[in-house]
C-alpha cells in the first residue's frame, strides 16, 4: 500500500543526495583553479535545500508556480488515465514526483532549518499518507493547490525590498582642488585631507570642510532641516550633498568619500537593525499558530478514525488557504491605494498602520513646501511703495534659478505686476545680483553683500533683521541707486493641506503629534503652536532624531516618522512606519515604506481609513477560513467525511476569502477609478525622485 509513497520519498531523498554530491564538487573544482582563498562551511540552509531556490523576479516567480500547476495538473490527468490503463501509474508517480518537489523543499526546510512543524509540514505529511494509501490523483490535487496558493500569493509578496540607494550615487564624482594657484579636477577618491576644493554656484559640495576664502549661499535643508539657504563665510563648516545656490567659496577638507557626515548617515541607516524583516504578513502568523492543535487532535483521532481520519483532520489546518486569501487581501487594498496615488512598498506596513499613535513630523519639505514665499514687504521711506520695490526685486530676480528668486517672481505675478526689461544683469559673489532696471542701479541681496558694494544702510535694520529671524524669516534687502530702499521678507511656506490635517488625524486615533526639525526653535514652535501639535523638537541633528524615536518606543508608543530628507532617513529607518512624499530626496523615497505621489499630505486622513478597512477585511477573512477548517474536523468525527471531500470544504473557504479579498474594488465605480488614475498618475517621470544635479564647473585659472 505504502509503495508509492516509497517511491516518491525515496525519488526526493536521492535528488537531494545529487545536489549535494554535485555542490561539493563544484567546490573542489574552484578550490582547485584557486577560485576561492577561503571556504566557508556549508550553511543548514544549504544542507537542506532552502539556498536551492534561488531568488527571481517577481514575473520569474509567478511563471515558475504556473510551471508547477501546470505538472501537477497533468498529474491529476495521468491518474484518472490510470485507472483505466494501469501501466500509466509509473509516469503519474515520475510526474507527481517533479511536481511536489518544490513542495517537499519546503517541509524539509520546517523541519531541518527551521525546526517546527507547521502548516507545511501537516499538509506534506497528509499529502504523502494520502498517496501511501493509494489515493494518488487525491495527493495530486492537494500540491495543485499548494502551487495555486503560491502561484497567487506572488502577487503579495513584498517585491521591492527597501534597498537604501547610496547617497554617493547621486553626488560628483570628482571636484575641482586648488594646487599651485591652479584647479585642476580629480577624482573624489584622490582628495586629501587638508586640501582645497573650489566649489562655484549651481555646484554641489563634495566633502565636509571649512571655509577659507569666498562668500555662498548654500541649501543644506536637506542634510540639517533649515529651513532657509544660510550664508556661510570663513571659517564656517559645510557638509557634503548640500548645493551652492550663489557665490564661490574654497573650502579646506577636513573628511571625504565614507568619513563625511552624509556618508556616516547612510552607514547609520544600513547598519541599523529594520525588526520588520523578521515579521510575517498576517496570514502566515495565523497559519502557524494552527499548526499544533490541529497535529494534536489529528494524532490523538488516529485509534479511532485509523489513517483515513488523521489525513482528513489534517487537511482541517487553514494555512494553504489563509496563506492565499490574507495577502491578496493586503495586496488588493495596496492597489486600491495606488489608485488614490499612494504607494506602498510593504504590505505589513499597510496591515499595521491603523495602530499608530505617535506621528512625528519633519518640518521643511514635510509640513512647509521648499519654496519660500514674500511675506512683509518693508519701505524704509517714501520715495518707493511696496509694489515698486517688488517690480524692482522680481525684474532683477527673473532669470534666477534659486528658490529666492522663484518666491519673489512668484509673488509680483500673483499681484499682477508687470516687471520692466533688465538691461543688464551681474551676479556678485555672494548673496547679491544687481541689475539696470529702468536706467536705475538695482541691488537685490543680503546685508553683507550691500556692505560690500558700499550700499548705503538704513536706520532701524538691525532691529528688522533681529525680529526677522526670530520669527524664522530672512530678509532680502533692495537698493536702488547706492541706497536701500526697502526690504522682502523671506518665509517658509506652509502647505495648504495641512491646515486642518492634524485634526483629521487625531480623528482617526492618533493620540500625540509632534515636529522634528532641524530648524530652529522660533519657527519650530511658531508652525506648532499654528497646528495645534502636541510637541515639538528644535535644533535636532539627524542621529539625534533616530535617538528620539527610540525614545518614544521606549515609552510604549508606535511611531510614524513622516519626512522628506537624509536628516531624516535614520529617524524613518528606526519608526514603525515611514511615510514620505514624491519629490523629496532619494535616500527619503528609498527608505520610506509608504509614498504619497501627489508630493502632499492630503491622502494621509484616507491611507489610515485605508489601514482599518484592510484589518476588518483581514478579521473576516479569518473568520471565513477557519469556520471550513472547524467543520473538517467536525465531519471527521462525526460523519467520518472522505478525504477529498475534506479538501473541497476547505477550498471553499479560499473561495470565500477571494471574495472578501477583492471587497476594495465592489464600491469602487469605473468612474471613481479613471479619476483617481488621472489626478494620481503614478507614471515614471512623476515616481522618479532622483536628485538632479547641473553641471556648471568652469575652471579657472
Amino acid at each position: 500500500m505504502f509503495l508509492d509513497m516509497g517511491v516518491v520519498v525515496g525519488a526526493y531523498a536521492l535528488l537531494r543526495w545529487y545536489e549535494r554530491q554535485r555542490d561539493k564538487n563544484e567546490e573542489l573544482i574552484r578550490q582547485s583553479e584557486g577560485a576561492l582563498v577561503v571556504v566557508d562551511e556549508p550553511s543548514e540552509e544549504d544542507l537542506y535545500g532552502q539556498s536551492q531556490v534561488s531568488i527571481l523576479s517577481a514575473e520569474e516567480e509567478r511563471e515558475k508556480h504556473l510551471h508547477f500547476l501546470k505538472a501537477s495538473g497533468a498529474t491529476i490527468g495521468l491518474s484518472i488515465f490510470s485507472l483505466i490503463y494501469p501501466p500509466a501509474i509509473y509516469p503519474t508517480l515520475a510526474l507527481f514526483t517533479y511536481s511536489a518537489i518544490p513542495y517537499m523543499r519546503e517541509v524539509e526546510n520546517s523541519i531541518f532549518v527551521k525546526k517546527k512543524v507547521d502548516g507545511w509540514v501537516l499538509y506534506g505529511v497528509a499529502d504523502i499518507l494520502t498517496l501511501g494509501i493509494g489515493r494518488i490523483g487525491t495527493a495530486a490535487f492537494a500540491v495543485s493547490l499548494v502551487h495555486t496558493a503560491k502561484f497567487v500569493i506572488s502577487h503579495a509578496e513584498d517585491r521591492s525590498r527597501k534597498k537604501l540607494i547610496d547617497i554617493f550615487d547621486q553626488q560628483p564624482r570628482n571636484a575641482w582642488v586648488l594646487k599651485d594657484g591652479l584647479e585642476i579636477k580629480v577624482d573624489l577618491d584622490q582628495i586629501n585631507i587638508n586640501d582645497i576644493v573650489v566649489v562655484n554656484t549651481g555646484e554641489m559640495v563634495p566633502i565636509d570642510g571649512v571655509v577659507t576664502e569666498g562668500v555662498a549661499t548654500i541649501d543644506q535643508h536637506k542634510m540639517t532641516g533649515e529651513s532657509q539657504p544660510v550664508e556661510k563665510v570663513v571659517n564656517d563648516d559645510v557638509f557634503a550633498a548640500t548645493l551652492v545656490i550663489t557665490g564661490r567659496i574654497l573650502i579646506r577638507v577636513t573628511s571625504s568619500g565614507q568619513q563625511t557626515a552624509v556618508a556616516q548617515i547612510t552607514h547609520i541607516i544600513n547598519k541599523s537593525t529594520d525588526f520588520q524583516t523578521a515579521t510575517q504578513l498576517r496570514g502566515e502568523k495565523w497559519a502557524d499558530s494552527w499548526s499544533k492543535p490541529v497535529m494534536g487532535l489529528a494524532i490523538a483521532s488516529a485509534p479511532w478514525y485509523g489513517i483515513t481520519g488523521f489525513i482528513t483532520i489534517l487537511n482541517g489546518h487553514i494555512a494553504q488557504t489563509i496563506r492565499l486569501t490574507a495577502p491578496l487581501s493586503t495586496l488588493n487594498h495596496i492597489k486600491y491605494a495606488a489608485n488614490r496615488g499612494i504607494l506602498i512598498k510593504d504590505g505589513r506596513v499597510l496591515e499595521e498602520l491603523h495602530k499608530i499613535d505617535t506621528i512625528l513630523f519633519d518640518k521643511t519639505g514635510t509640513l512647509t513646501s521648499e519654496e519660500p514665499k514674500v511675506g512683509d514687504i518693508h519701505c524704509f521711506n517714501d520715495q518707493y511703495n511696496k509694489e515698486e520695490l517688488l517690480v524692482f526685486a522680481a525684474a532683477t530676480e527673473g532669470r534666477m534659478a534659486h528658490p529666492i528668486a522663484h518666491a519673489i517672481v512668484k509673488r509680483s505675478e500673483a499681484l499682477g505686476l508687470i516687471c520692466p526689461e533688465v538691461d543688464d544683469r551681474n551676479f556678485q559673489v555672494g548673496n547679491g545680483i544687481s541689475a539696470s532696471v529702468n536706467n536705475r542701479l538695482v541691488q537685490v541681496g543680503s546685508k553683507r553683500f550691500m556692505e560690500s558694494q558700499k550700499v548705503m544702510l538704513p536706520e532701524g535694520l538691525e532691529d528688522l533683521m533681529q525680529t526677522s529671524r526670530e520669527q524664522g524669516h530672512a530678509l532680502i534687502l533692495v537698493a536702488i541707486d547706492g541706497k536701500v530702499q526697502g526690504a522682502l521678507e523671506i518665509e517658509s511656506n506652509i502647505r495648504p493641506e495641512v491646515h486642518g490635517l492634524m485634526k483629521q488625524l487625531r480623528n482617526r486615533g492618533v493620540k500625540h503629534l509632534a515636529i522634528v526639525s532641524g530648524d530652529h526653535r522660533y519657527p519650530t514652535e511658531k508652525l506648532a503652536r499654528e497646528l495645534g501639535m502636541d510637541d515639538y523638537f528644535y535644533d535636532v541633528l539627524p542621529q539625534d532624531k533616530g535617538a528620539l524615536v527610540d525614545t518614544l518606543h521606549a515609552e510604549g508608543r508606535t511611531i510614524c516618522f513622516v519626512g522628506d530628507g537624509v536628516n531624516d532617513a535614520i529617524a524613518m529607518k528606526k519608526a514603525d512606519i515611514s511615510i514620505s512624499l514624491s519629490g523629496a530626496t532619494s535616500i527619503a523615497t528609498d527608505t520610506a515604506q509608504i509614498l504619497l505621489m501627489d508630493g502632499s499630505l492630503k491622502r494621509l486622513p484616507e491611507l489610515i481609513d485605508l489601514s482599518h478597512r484592510l484589518e476588518e477585511n483581514l478579521q473576516r477573512a479569518l473568520s471565513l477560513n477557519t469556520a471550513p477548517g472547524v467543520a473538517i474536523v467536525f465531519g471527521t468525527l462525526l460523519f467520518r467525511i472522505d478525504i477529498l471531500v475534506a479538501i473541497l470544504i476547505s477550498q471553499s473557504g479560499m473561495m470565500a476569502g477571494i471574495a472578501n479579498a477583492y471587497l476594495p474594488f465592489v464600491d469602487e465605480t469605473s468612474e471613481q477609478t479613471t479619476s483617481a488614475k488621472t489626478n494620481n498618475p503614478t507614471n515614471q517621470d512623476q515616481i522618479d525622485c532622483e536628485t538632479t544635479q547641473r553641471d556648471t564647473q568652469q575652471p579657472q585659472s
